[in-house]
């Protein structure tokens, strides 16, 4: 308790969230982060375009996505913060690297997942534009193992990794179950 009134008082949530949240996807998407962090997309943004502006952040554009990573001064900001952070023992915050929380965070796409795969196998075949959506669909989860992999990478005996590589299978499997799918479908008349 007296950890999170000392972290009250030395540090605004949002911003240090930001920061941790960064630190540890490496480069993501702001509306992850602002996910991840539980704000909205525009405070995210209005936060990250502050940081970035401090030199902080830099963001870069791909396609129709922008992506967010930390710069070498952000990295060293955004590692005492973490340190900071845990000096003052605020228990309240789920630790990004704490094995409930990677184990939670499988678990959630396991389950988004096993519907995008319900979904799928209620239908005989789909067509292109539906080939296109669940591909879509898919896309975050796969980033977001990739993430979990990351954050897996000093732990490499723990038994999650084999539950992240058969998830990762999974998907890879559906991608492919969705491509058949879409083959199967009859000629248009």
């Amino acid at each position: 308790m007296v950890g999170r009134v000392l972290a009250d008082v030395f540090l605004h949530k949002m911003p240090t969230s930001l920061m941790l949240t960064i630190r540890t996807y490496d480069r993501t998407y702001i509306s992850v982060l602002a996910k991840e962090c539980d704000c909205t997309y525009p405070h995210a943004v209005k936060t990250l375009c502050n940081m970035e502006k401090l030199g902080l952040v830099q963001s870069e554009k791909v396609g129709r996505v922008k992506y967010v990573r930390l710069t070498d001064h952000g990295k060293t900001v955004a590692d005492s913060l973490n340190a900071l952070v845990h000096s003052l023992d605020v228990n309240d915050a789920p630790r990004r690297d704490d094995v409930a929380y990677i184990n939670q965070k499988i678990d959630n796409v396991i389950r988004k997942v096993e519907t995008i795969q319900k979904e799928l196998e209620a239908k005989n075949y789909v067509s292109r534009e539906e080939s296109i959506r669940f591909n879509r669909r898919l896309g975050p989860y796969y980033r977001e193992l990739n993430a979990i992999r990351l954050l897996l990478e000093a732990r490499p005996t723990s038994p999650l990794r084999s539950k992240v590589d058969a998830l990762t299978k999974t998907i890879d499997k559906l991608k492919k179950e969705i491509a058949t799918r879409q083959a199967l479908q009859p000629a248009a008349t």
